[in-house]
């Protein structure tokens, strides 16, 4: 599809901010993509049109949470969002599959993708966390997720993008704070170690996440 078409999109327009809705935006996107460290990423502050992700939020507090825990992790997610029932959370899956928004996120990285999507919703509480890892796994390309809840910088749950060494992950190079509504993505490759910082106060980090594939 082309991308004057994709940004015309009914969808595109009822789900995504205006401010993105333009090819001198994804211009930029692109070039903030391209050069951010350590590795491929962009940040979208505002990202969806705010009456949308106030249903999501809303329609998330009717899914079950499932605890998941291990050496490496510790925090509780929905299923896949391809199996369920809720309507608000299907249209949102159909919206970031759909063609118009996949020639977007390929206009802004420049990398192929399909319409295959993940996506799932995580809560990480007190003393939740996800150690360092790369995400390389079944033919995935580009990492997302979506904040529907803010933390304070005190709080932990911070995106830690790592540095690499020798193919391992050695530094954190950014910590992201989830904003509300902000939507980010990176490109998944032998260089994209990242973690979720530990959460250390009373408060929920809740997100939208998952992986486009090639």
């Amino acid at each position: 599809m082309d991308i004057h078409k994709a940004l015309s999109d009914k969808e595109m327009i009822n789900w995504l901010n205006n401010k993105y809705r333009n090819t001198k935006a994804i211009a930029e996107l692109n070039k903030k993509f391209k050069n951010h460290s350590p590795f491929s990423h962009i940040e979208m502050h505002d990202f969806l049109n705010p009456e949308k992700v106030k249903t999501i939020l809303k329609a998330l507090k009717k899914e079950e949470f499932l605890e998941k825990e291990s050496d490496l992790f510790k925090f509780m997610q929905t299923h896949d969002f391809k199996t369920v029932d809720n309507k608000e959370l299907k249209e949102f899956y159909h919206f970031l599959s759909s063609e118009a928004f996949i020639t977007f996120i390929e206009a802004i990285t420049e990398l192929k993708i399909s319409t295959k999507i993940d996506m799932s919703a995580s809560l990480y509480q007190n003393t939740d966390f996800l150690l360092p890892h790369d995400d390389r796994l079944e033919k995935r390309k580009i990492a997302y997720m979506l904040y529907l809840t803010e933390l304070k910088v005190n709080e932990g749950g911070k995106l830690l993008l790592y540095k690499t060494k020798a193919g391992h992950p050695s530094e954190p190079e950014e910590a992201i704070t989830p904003k509300f509504n902000t939507f980010i993505i990176f490109k998944v490759s032998e260089k994209s170690f990242h973690e979720v910082e530990e959460v250390i106060a009373n408060t929920q980090r809740i997100t939208i996440g998952g992986w486009f594939h090639g």
